[in-house]
């Protein structure tokens, strides 16, 4: 398995509904062995490399981490720059899975060109505002801006998007998410009519409520106690069990919301969810680009014993890493992800699926609910 390991579904169905939903973590406790030993100042760097899927948001939250462990506040313009490189990832995450994951369902060749163009852009930002590679050191990197360029990299981006997701206008509101669904301009849209068509718009949906922000104080206790690595595979918070990602962020969003209304949290509202997060996020990427500026690193000077928690919004939901630093190494590494709350037995994906119909292909409708969730690692359906 990859270090990440990965996740069976094992289900069965019984007169036409999923009567049975037992979902195993096989995610591997000790993928953050590695990082024990290290210099703390070097772990960041060492998580991009160890974990494929959302590196930034890893990196991020790894070197927040090892900062609040050692009491580094970095600048302003470092938090800025950082910002801008996880909503860069987000938006290349969540159009990879437009161009790639929606077009197969709609049985439409994959949007490869645009998906090419948008990771020239998306996947070289930490390189093109940190041109060093160093936009994961403790204290700061060496930011430095080439405005021209990222602005041209925003443009191709939202045209790039205009194609498979919004179309001539997003659909900010009622009356054009009417006219978007009409025109069937873009990917998104067409999908997001098809499931409407196909009585698919309430499919998987789950009354669980959106995770809730996390007291730091509780947060770091849990995982501190946590030795044999029950809560970071099977979380709960205050005895209750939750979803997380695009749809907890943007679940008040007017248009999302009505959805909701309308058709629960199924996968007409994560999709929903995920056009109105990327419309969000390029203009934050914008008003991020305006406003940021050159800063040189701030010296990391390591103490000798602490620990921290750092909480970071990836693409998929909510991602914590916890550290333990003695004598400048690392001690002890902890990652809660946010496919342990959608994947959790008693999870989304388990009561989105459980009692429903299991239609003609009940793996099939299975991997649309495992898909609208999004997991970070593989996800292995077996029975039926």
């Amino acid at each position: 398995m990859p270090i990440e390991g990965d996740i069976l579904v094992d289900l069965t169905v019984t007169e036409g509904v999923f009567s049975r939903v037992d979902i195993r973590n096989q995610r591997l406790l000790t993928a953050t062995a590695p990082l024990v030993g290290r210099p703390a100042s070097d772990v960041p760097a060492l998580v991009t490399r160890l974990f494929s899927i959302c590196r930034v948001a890893q990196g991020l939250a790894s070197v927040a981490a090892v900062e609040r462990a050692q009491g580094v506040a970095p600048a302003a313009a470092q938090l800025a720059a950082r910002r801008f490189l996880l909503a860069g990832e987000t938006v290349l995450e969540h159009a990879g899975r437009v161009c790639l994951d929606w077009t197969q369902l709609l049985g439409e060749p994959p949007a490869l060109l645009v998906l090419k163009s948008l990771r020239a852009t998306l996947a070289d930002l930490p390189q093109s505002i940190f041109p060093k590679g160093d936009w994961v050191r403790p204290g700061g990197g060496a930011l430095h801006l080439d405005a021209a360029r990222l602005r041209e990299g925003l443009i191709a981006v939202k045209a790039g998007l205009g194609l498979v997701v919004f179309g001539a206008t997003p659909p900010l509101d009622a009356e054009r998410w009417t006219a978007w669904l009409a025109a069937g301009e873009t990917v998104a849209s067409r999908l997001a009519h098809r499931w409407r068509a196909d009585g698919l718009a309430d499919y998987g949906a789950t009354t669980l409520p959106a995770l809730p922000a996390f007291e730091p104080d509780r947060l770091e206790s849990r995982l501190a106690a946590d030795h044999d690595g029950d809560f970071v595979v099977r979380p709960d918070w205050k005895d209750a069990h939750f979803f997380t990602g695009p749809l907890a962020r943007q679940q008040h969003h007017p248009v999302v919301a009505a959805v909701v209304g309308a058709f629960g949290r199924g996968l007409l509202a994560q999709l929903a969810a995920r056009v109105i997060e990327l419309e969000r996020l390029m203009r934050e990427m914008q008003d991020f680009a305006d406003g940021l500026c050159d800063d040189n690193p701030s010296q990391f000077m390591a103490s000798s014993h602490a620990h921290g928690v750092a909480i970071v919004e990836a693409a998929r939901g909510r991602l914590a890493h916890r550290v333990e630093i003695k004598d400048g190494r690392v001690t002890r590494y902890q990652i809660l992800a946010p496919t342990e709350w959608n994947f959790h037995p008693q999870g989304p994906l388990a009561q989105g699926l459980l009692g429903r119909s299991a239609g003609n292909d009940p793996q099939a409708r299975a991997r649309l609910v495992v898909a609208a969730l999004d997991p970070c690692v593989a996800c292995r359906i077996e029975g039926l």
